[in-house]
């Protein structure tokens, strides 16, 4: 199946319907407790299986395609066509009634975003991007992103605390080189911050309200939305070992041209984060 532009526009007319109606509980349900513990210091809600049924259901009806969820899983993600979603992104910061959370959603064509969708619920913004077309918020077109310096702009670091600090295997990317990397960044950012929400850290970057986003893992329902409103914002993308992104990454650096190149000159000279283990 190739989707033509006609058909992406109709999907992402759909899915924003769709995340539409959801919204609501969404946002009745922050506070809600852990229901499911998935593994050391990760959990999901009663609200994210609702709303992963819900917004599975619907689009499943309207638009016959299938879903790969966050909560339970689907179909291969790199052929044919198929949703992705993370229905609450950022459950930690859900659950400590932190508004810094959002639902992601794209459709993938053989691997590749080409529908991408995130909503900030509790901050009123929908983002909204297809495969060719501009980046769109709350249903306006936004500029084109600028390049800038890294002294110039706000950068929004993943989490720092890899599961492997609480007694979980070594991680890819250790404590102390993501450490490193974060006193590298802070010492020539303008500011860093951590949210806690890769949907929220996607869309502001997509959106020029940090300079560039850094994640240290690449699951396809946390980046794969926020990667396409990047790519049609103008943004630049790239992982952490200085290769282009895509769904095989095992990681995801976007932002504004310029700052993700002197990012990524800043993650050579760290070197091989194997040797921070």
């Amino acid at each position: 199946m190739s989707l033509d532009a006609g058909q992406l526009r109709e999907l992402a007319r759909i899915a924003g319907g769709v995340l539409d109606e959801a919204t609501p509980y969404f946002i009745s349900e922050i506070g809600a407790k852990e229901e499911v513990v998935k593994g050391v210091g990760d959990w999901a809600t009663a609200a994210d299986l609702a709303l992963e049924r819900q917004i599975t259901a619907a689009l499943t009806e309207r638009t016959g395609l299938s879903m790969h969820g966050e909560e339970f899983g689907g179909p291969d993600l790199h052929t044919g066509v198929t949703w992705v979603l993370d229905p609450i992104d950022g459950t930690a910061n859900y659950t400590a009634r932190i508004p810094l959370t959002g639902i992601s959603l794209a459709l993938l064509e053989e691997g590749r975003p080409v529908v991408g969708l995130i909503r900030l619920p509790m901050f009123g913004e929908a983002y909204q991007a297809i495969d060719g077309g501009p980046l769109e918020r709350n249903g306006e077109a936004m500029p084109t992103l600028q390049p800038a310096g890294l002294d110039d702009v706000t950068i929004a670091l993943g989490n720092v605390a890899p599961k492997g600090t609480h007694g979980g295997p070594t991680p890819r990317y250790p404590f102390r080189y993501r450490m490193a990397l974060a006193n590298a960044i802070a010492h020539q950012a303008l500011r860093v911050r951590m949210f806690g929400s890769s949907a929220v850290e996607l869309a502001w970057a997509a959106s020029g309200a940090v300079g560039a986003a850094l994640n240290f893992g690449n699951h396809a329902w946390d980046n794969a939305a926020g990667a396409l409103l990047l790519r049609q914002a103008g943004g630049e993308l790239r992982d952490l070992e200085g290769g282009e992104w895509s769904l095989r990454s095992r990681s995801i650096l976007v932002g504004r041209p310029g700052v993700v190149g002197e990012l990524a000159d800043l993650l050579a000279a760290l070197g091989d984060p194997a040797s921070y283990a």
